[in-house]
């Protein structure tokens, strides 16, 4: 077989097996990856809301995603004094407990965000939306979601 040939085939045989890498990767790798962003969107899909009721949403997603990003920025903030803490300290320290405890008051807080938008989206939705948004935010909570 001529060398240019045997070049044309291997050649298109890298491109089927980086094709069929780029694929699973891309189909079961992102698939596994989620996060709090994640969930609410999702948690959004499985609702079935009305195009009425995504309008009167707004405002409660507004208020909501406002103190979410505070709250992420404090944890962010709070993670950068924890490591600067390991950093000077090395080891543990007055600075690194005060560290974690910001980062704890600052999750709690941003769990308690998330109840309260779950509550407040209630006179939105009808009762079966609200039942369902309940059992979705439980399954969130316990990092599983499913699809219906």
């Amino acid at each position: 077989m001529k060398v240019w040939v045997r070049l044309l085939l291997f050649v298109l045989l890298l491109g089927a097996v980086a094709a069929v890498t780029f694929y699973v990767c891309d189909h079961f790798l992102r698939q596994s990856v989620a996060g709090p962003v994640n969930y609410h969107y999702w948690i959004h899909r499985e609702m079935g809301l009305s195009a009425k009721q995504e309008r009167d949403l707004e405002p409660i997603e507004a208020k909501f995603a406002g103190r979410r990003d505070e709250l992420f920025a404090s944890i962010r903030e709070a993670n950068r004094e924890l490591a600067e803490a390991l950093l000077a300290d090395k080891g543990e320290s007055e600075r690194v407990r005060d560290a974690v405890q910001k980062i704890h008051r600052a999750q709690g807080e941003l769990q308690q965000a998330v109840l309260e938008h779950v509550f407040d989206m209630r006179p939105v939705l009808t009762q079966e939306q609200y039942d369902r948004l309940i059992q979705l935010t439980a399954l969130a909570l316990r990092d599983t979601p499913e699809p219906r």
